[in-house]
């Protein structure tokens, strides 16, 4: 019975001694282990970091360079259905003190007679007679395009319906051109870009000439 004893003794003594071993080789890291080992993660960490960046601020410019192309064109396919429409054409052009070009108004009239169906149905408020597009200075290089169909309203930005931002430009529209049997027209042009001051060959130009098919033929 003694022997026994002292074996499982032997046994629990040899099991403890492990256990002890494998304790002294978990020991944990030093100070300097653990600065060495933040200043490879950062340095491992730190191009990945500025890729993602990089790749968010990319994807943000791409959606609203797309946005801005996108905007333009719907307006302009808006704006050719009103100057069809248009029986005739007034450019207004604003400046500041410095005679800068601050924005530019196309006012179109259209004949609408009260009572009567009218011309382009859907395009005006009833019985008005003209319709308005204007651009608004936002910054030295940077406009927005409006349209109101009130002409009760000015067309200012503040109530009237936004159509494209980030044009270059403020004058979009030429004066009217006119060849002899033909309609009149007018040429149209909408300069967009996101960031005209370190991206100016990015700009995305549509160009257009529009006849008031409403008008009369040029005499």
């Amino acid at each position: 019975m003694g022997q026994v004893m002292v074996r499982m003794y032997d046994r629990l003594a040899a099991w403890v001694a492990r256990r002890r071993a494998l304790l002294r080789g978990s020991e944990g890291f030093t100070l300097v282990e653990l600065v060495i080992g933040m200043a490879v993660m950062l340095i491992v960490l730190a191009p990945l970091t500025q890729s993602f960046t990089s790749a968010l601020r990319t994807e943000a410019d791409q959606t609203r360079r797309f946005d801005a192309q996108e905007n333009a064109r719907q307006a302009l396919e808006r704006m050719r259905k009103d100057i069809h429409c248009a029986h005739g054409v007034g450019i207004n052009t604003s400046e500041d003190a410095d005679g800068q070009t601050i924005g530019q108004t196309i006012v179109l009239t259209e004949t609408h007679v009260p009572g009567e169906p009218p011309e382009c149905p859907g395009l005006i408020e009833s019985n008005a007679s003209a319709v308005q597009w204007c651009t608004v200075q936002i910054s030295a290089s940077r406009y927005q395009l409006f349209r109101e169909n009130n002409p009760d309203n000015t067309c200012d930005g503040q109530e009237s319906t936004f159509m494209v931002d980030y044009l270059t430009e403020a004058e979009l529209w030429s004066d009217v051109t006119c060849a002899q049997g033909e309609y009149p027209t007018v040429a149209v042009t909408l300069p967009v870009n996101v960031d005209p001051v370190a991206h100016a060959p990015s700009t995305y130009t549509l160009n257009d000439q529009i006849a008031l098919r409403n008008g009369d033929a040029c005499s």
